[in-house]
């Protein structure tokens, strides 16, 4: 069609991986597991006939109407409708998941990481787009893989509830990426379902991985609208197809910072979610405290805009070992202080060295060992229980513990922040203390003003993150708008991330975090940082900018 391809998509099975098929003692196994799960007494063989007989009747039912069902939908109306559905809904997606296993183990070619990486390198826009009854499979696939962040979209028809060849669920995948059907090229392995969907979705290429199954296809050579433009017997013969193009542009820059927290396992490289941050829209990058030196190797000063280093970075000794050997800067063993200090001091150098004006600290603890306490907490107030005697009881123990204990783990913190105040003067880094996660961290608010009263805003200040205050207020600690109200005037950045109960690092708009009061309260010059966990995936990045935008958050440039 002549069309210059912009994206890439993709089908998984056939497509990126293959399935060996297991012995029947691995099946019989499976089985054993379903039944265990469903807590049932069923002949083995009767039980395994009848889901296949079910399994056929969705199937035909599915290809004539071009349906997918969700796996609760699945299994409570078509493959278990004789059991009560509450329980089967229950556990849909573990049920398939054994069932699916059945079919064999789903191995990923060995050359498609390579392949996929380098069409991403060479300036392509990818997607995945599949008909599967499992929508957890393939984002575990990718996510294995350390490449799902380099995928756009993934399209599962059982998440859409249609499949291929309706060219239907093509055209969401283009819609989301905002790519004309006409620049996409598709690459499947069947012609009957993937090359007939891709030339009615009006793509300019069809691409088929060469099987033994597809040479008795109904349609394979008889419809020449059915023709793929190219057949492989390998991924790697799309190399030969599409070369080197010009990295696409950012429709919208957003005056933001992307947390490289989102960068663990999602990418191999960190130079591969610096090109994904700017092809979003991201005008700059925050270093969190998961980077370690290696992954930092070729890293020029000036070549990406760092906004801010998150010690403890580099993380060559991790956040939880400084932890659990207390090498914290409110440490009260003064070895083990210096050791905190230490750390702290390696990311101001980091900072100056790759040109980042700001370090974002943590402060330490009250006391080691108080993880328990809390976990419990969250987990009475997430089964709604915050009003229980047990709930109260815990509340009132943690703010004992707080109490019997900051005093000295204070001392020794203002020690440690004169200290790192004095070693990042000379290099002009100025510090951002933030509010914690946990209650039993330094600082409390009434901390953070001691604190903030050692130096002037132009060499110490406040990274106001809502994610934390928001799950400290629901547990009954500390007021969320309170860190705003006090401290506004001393906000030199803010950790941006939605909230669900009492979990956190969410993208923007998938929670109910109060986005319209940080934003009235934050300052224009602060710096923000979308600092979002890795389990989003890149639309959920995506739409958290605009729903940031939309909230007055953040702006575009």
């Amino acid at each position: 069609m002549g069309k210059q391809i912009e994206a890439i998509l993709f089908d998984m099975g056939g497509t990126l991986r293959s399935t060996v098929s297991k012995s029947k003692s691995e099946k019989q196994e499976l089985v054993r597991q379903m039944l265990d799960l469903l807590d049932v007494e069923f002949p083995l063989d009767e039980f395994t006939s009848m889901l296949a007989a079910h399994a056929d009747a969705y199937r035909r039912w599915a290809q004539e109407t071009l349906i997918e069902l969700s796996e609760s939908d699945l299994w409570t109306k078509w493959m278990l409708p004789d059991l009560p559905a509450g329980k089967i809904r229950d556990k849909a997606i573990q049920l398939n998941q054994l069932y699916r296993s059945l079919a064999g183990t789903k191995i990923v070619f060995p050359e498609t990481r390579d392949v996929i990486l380098e069409l991403f390198r060479r300036g392509y826009r990818l997607g995945l787009v599949s008909n599967t009854t499992s929508s957890i499979e393939v984002p575990a696939a990718l996510r294995d893989l350390n490449i799902s962040g380099c995928f756009e979209v993934v399209i599962l028809s059982t998440v859409v509830g249609m499949r291929k060849p309706d060219p239907a669920i093509l055209l969401e995948a283009t819609r989301r990426m905002g790519v004309a059907p006409e620049n996409c090229a598709y690459i499947g392995d069947r012609v009957d379902r993937d090359v007939a969907a891709a030339r009615r979705a009006g793509f300019s290429k069809a691409i088929i991985m060469r099987g033994t199954r597809h040479e008795n296809d109904p349609e394979w050579g008889h419809d020449p609208h059915f023709v793929p433009d190219h057949v492989i017997s390998n991924l790697t013969g799309l190399l030969d197809i599409f070369p080197r193009r010009s990295p696409p542009q950012p429709a919208v820059v957003y005056d933001v910072s992307l947390s490289t927290m989102w960068a663990m396992k999602n990418f191999p490289t960190l130079v591969d979610f610096f090109e994904v941050a700017r092809r979003m829209g991201f005008a700059r990058i925050e270093l969190n405290h998961k980077v370690t030196t290696p992954m930092l190797d070729g890293i020029a000063p000036g070549q990406y805009k760092i906004s801010s280093v998150h010690e403890p970075c580099p993380a060559d000794v991790s956040e939880d070992e400084l932890k659990k050997r207390d090498w914290l800067i409110s440490s009260t063993d003064e070895t083990n202080r210096n050791e905190g200090v230490n750390a702290i001091k390696r990311s101001i150098s980091m900072a100056e060295r790759l040109g980042a004006p700001v370090v974002v600290i943590h402060a330490g603890q009250t006391l080691p060992d108080h993880d328990r306490l809390e976990k419990k907490l969250r987990e009475l107030l997430d089964a709604g229980q915050r009003d229980s005697d047990e709930y109260r009881t815990i509340h009132e123990r943690m703010l004992g513990l707080r109490s019997e204990n900051e005093a000295a783990s204070f001392t020794s913190l203002r020690k440690s922040i004169q200290e790192l105040l004095d070693y990042a003067r000379p290099l002009h880094v100025r510090l951002g203390l933030e509010n914690r996660f946990h209650f039993l961290e330094h600082p409390s608010p009434n901390e953070l003003e001691i604190l903030l009263g050692m130096a002037g805003q132009e060499q110490l200040g406040f990274i106001f993150d809502i994610g934390h205050a928001e799950t400290l207020d629901r547990l009954g600690f500390y007021l969320g708008k309170e860190w705003l109200e006090r401290f506004s005037s001393r906000i030199i950045g803010t950790h941006l991330h939605d909230v669900i109960t009492t979990d956190d690092h969410y993208a923007a708009g998938l929670g109910d975090a109060n986005f319209e009061a940080a934003a009235r309260l934050l300052p224009e010059n602060a710096f923000r940082t979308c600092e979002f966990q890795n389990f989003n995936s890149p639309e959920q990045v995506k739409a958290g900018l605009d729903f940031l935008v939309k909230h007055n958050c953040i702006k575009k440039l």
